[in-house]
């Protein structure tokens, strides 16, 4: 099983789309997170509050006591996106160079093949969580420089339960990505069905949920809910932040961790029974 794990994890590395993916998350992150607001900012700051909001707040969800909320939030409507698209392209590569054939009959399990690949997703996944939180801590501390504004930063616990949280759902959608690339036995087909998953029907759920009640419990048990309880739970207001299309809080942080994590092990397991059951070519 090392031997696999270790095989895995230099295919990732050399894999472009891994990088491309993880750079472009990095830069989206940056971008939508605190650049687009900081522009809206400077072109509202001197306006009193009304139908353009409150610049105030807008400015204080920039500062780095809210940087590790503010990139969380950027989950359920952007990352969670290109985690799946990420997780796809691993597994559903495969396919495309018809390399799963070689890859088995050089010893490994079946099984063992496919934790191999889930373990090495999990690496990339955790440095592309950090780069993220990183980048994004970069730009939330030159915003304060800028503004003239304090810098509390989130002590160690609290950056580490950020890290945990970022990976948690990157980590979701990286599982459902490769358990799509292995059911449809393709890269393009399982991203057109997980962006499906993600960006519609969560968010058709979420908006529904409102007036009909037996949507509730479905939604609790979605990714992008999920990781909107979880950036709720680190902004230090404890609210959940409605100007960013697709946040909502549906749920403490234990039970968000926790549908999460069931989504690691579910579509892992069923992408193992999947390789181990029937004809990878």
């Amino acid at each position: 099983m090392n031997g696999v794990l270790r095989a895995e994890l230099l295919s990732t590395r050399k894999r472009p789309g891994v990088w491309i993916v993880g750079g472009a998350w990095a830069g989206l992150a940056v971008a939508f997170g605190m650049v687009v607001p900081y522009i809206v900012w400077l072109a509202v700051r001197n306006r009193p509050v009304g139908a353009s909001g409150d610049p105030e707040k807008l400015i204080s969800g920039l500062l780095p006591d809210k940087f590790l909320s503010g990139t969380v939030d950027l989950y359920p409507m952007f990352g969670s996106a290109l985690m799946l698209i990420l997780g796809a392209v691993l597994v559903g590569g495969e396919y495309r160079w018809g390399t799963w054939s070689t890859l088995l009959v050089q010893g490994p399990g079946r099984t063992s093949a496919v934790l191999g690949k889930a373990g090495a997703a999990a690496a990339a996944v955790l440095c592309i969580s950090v780069l993220v939180l990183l980048v994004s801590a970069g730009a939330s501390g030159l915003v304060a420089a800028l503004t003239g504004r304090p810098a509390h930063w989130p002590d160690a616990v609290t950056l580490l339960a950020g890290i945990g949280a970022v990976w948690l759902i990157s980590m979701a959608a990286a599982s459902l990505g490769i358990f799509l690339s292995l059911l449809l036995r393709g890269t393009g087909a399982a991203i057109g069905v997980g962006l499906l998953w993600l960006l519609a029907l969560e968010n058709l759920v979420s908006g529904l949920a409102g007036t009909l009640p037996l949507l509730k419990g479905v939604q609790g048990l979605l990714i992008g809910p999920s990781a909107g309880s979880l950036a709720t739970a680190l902004d230090p207001s404890g609210k959940p932040n409605s100007s960013i299309p697709g946040v909502v809080s549906v749920s403490g942080p234990l039970t968000a961790s926790a549908v999460l994590a069931a989504y690691v092990v579910v579509c892992l397991s069923l992408s193992a029974l999947l390789v181990s059951r029937r004809d990878v070519t």
